[in-house]
C-alpha cells in the first residue's frame, strides 16, 4: 500500500538495510585493520576508543533504525509483537550507546585525557540522555501495562 504521496515504503527500507549494513563494514574495517583492533582491556588505549564508533554506529544509527523501520519492514506482524521488537531494538540500541560512552570514558581515564572537552561530547551526552527519556516515555506511555487501553 503506498503512502500519502503515493510512494511505497519498501524500496527505501531495502535501501536504509543496504547502506547500514556498508556502513557497519566501513567501521570494522577502519577501526579492526586500520585501527588495530578492538578491546575492553589493551596497553594500546587506542584499542579501547575502538570500540566507541563501533557501538555507536551498532546501537544508535543501525539498530535505533531497525527500531524505527520494523512497522515497514515486516508490514505482516501484528502491531503488538512489532511495538515489542520496537521497544527491545531501542533498549539494546542505549545499552550499546551506554557501554560505547563507558569505553570513550575509559581511553580518556586511562590516558590521562580531559573528558567531555569538546561540542562532539557534550552533544552525545545529550543524544544519549534525550534518547533514554525518550525510551522511558514511549514505554510508559505506549507499553506500560497500567496504561494500556483494553
Amino acid at each position: 500500500m503506498a503512502g500519502a504521496l503515493g510512494v511505497k515504503a519498501t524500496p527505501f527500507t531495502y535501501a536504509a538495510h543496504a547502506l547500514a549494513a556498508a556502513a557497519a563494514v566501513m567501521v570494522l574495517v577502519w577501526c579492526i585493520h586500520f585501527r588495530g583492533g578492538l578491546a575492553f582491556e589493551a596497553v594500546n588505549k587506542n584499542l579501547i576508543f575502538n570500540v566507541h564508533p563501533v557501538l555507536m554506529l551498532i546501537g544508535y544509527i543501525i539498530l535505533g533504525s531497525e527500531a524505527i523501520m520494523i512497522y515497514k519492514t515486516f508490514p505482516g506482524l501484528k502491531h503488538d509483537t512489532a511495538k515489542l521488537i520496537h521497544l527491545i531494538l531501542h533498549a539494546i540500541a542505549i545499552v550499546l550507546g551506554a557501554v560505547g560512552i563507558y569505553c570513550a570514558f575509559k581511553n580518556h581515564n586511562e590516558s590521562g585525557i580531559a573528558n567531555l572537552y569538546s561540542l562532539h561530547s557534550w552533544l552525545g551526552i545529550g543524544a544519549i540522555s534525550l534518547y533514554g527519556i525518550q525510551w522511558i516515555f514511549g514505554f510508559l506511555t505506549f507499553f506500560f501495562p497500567a496504561r494500556r487501553r483494553t
